[in-house]
């Protein structure tokens, strides 16, 4: 049979006391002793160091205060109204009187338009208008002629019939070629592009030199004030009501709004 191996234990060093007795005690070592006798001097140390704290005893006062809960969104400045400035003839722009960021007044004139065949068309409209005033005093001299004659009975009172109706078609002629100039001359006019409202010219959308339609915007104005868009978030909406004050701030200065 084999033998089962010895398993070797580490020695256990020894001391020796005294008992005050001849012979000397051996006893084996405690290894909590250390601990044991160390625990009273942390005690002691920790005890000090409480006395040496400062005890207050003074009274504090509590008292309910209202606290401004503030809430970061983003905001933008906007305009109330955004109004274009359109063109209402046809032609090329020959004048550019704004740009943006200029403060405008209502009806300021912002560029002008000109279209090179209402000025042929006027001097038509006057060509004719020469002609039937030459034709229109012809016609009132043989009506005055013919009037004296049938004061002496010369000729009949159809003849004369005639030449007054012969005066009165070259004066309703006359009338008809002066209302088309008038209409002309309101397109010329027309060709000045104003603006809508008074404001601040935001875009300009030409240059001198363009040619541009009926109707095409040539800037935008701003107009009405402006005010700030803000974007709440949906959890906090219900916390807000129309007419609420609202405080918009920066690091210089804080105004005052109204939701």
């Amino acid at each position: 049979m084999r033998g089962t191996p010895a398993t070797l234990q580490p020695e256990t060093p020894l001391r020796q006391i005294n008992t005050g007795a001849d012979c000397p005690a051996i006893v084996t070592p405690d290894v909590h002793d250390k601990r044991v006798r160390g625990m009273p001097r942390l005690l002691l140390m920790l005890t000090a160091l409480i006395l040496a704290a400062p005890t207050f005893g003074q009274t504090m006062d509590v008292t309910l205060q209202s606290v401004t809960e503030w809430k970061m969104v983003f905001g933008q400045v906007e305009t109330r109204n955004r109004l274009p400035a359109r063109a209402r003839i046809g032609g090329t722009v020959v004048d550019l009187f704004v740009t943006e960021g200029d403060l405008v007044a209502a009806g300021a004139r912002v560029a002008r338009i000109e279209d090179g065949k209402l000025d042929f068309q006027i001097d038509a409209l006057d060509a004719r208008l020469t002609a039937l005033e030459s034709r229109l005093s012809t016609a009132r001299s043989e009506l005055a002629r013919g009037e004296a004659l049938m004061e002496r009975e010369v000729i009949t009172s159809r003849r004369l019939e005639e030449l007054q109706t012969a005066v009165s078609v070259i004066e309703g002629e006359i009338s008809n070629i002066q209302a088309e100039r008038l209409i002309v001359e309101q397109q010329i006019t027309e060709g000045a592009v104003l603006a809508p409202d008074a404001g601040i010219v935001l875009a300009v959308h030409i240059s001198r030199g363009s040619v541009v339609t009926p109707g095409e915007a040539i800037a935008v104005i701003a107009s009405g004030g402006v005010f700030l868009r803000l974007a709440v978030p949906e959890r906090h909406a219900t916390d807000l009501a129309q007419g609420d004050r609202i405080e918009i701030g920066t690091d210089r200065a804080v105004r005052d709004g109204t939701l």
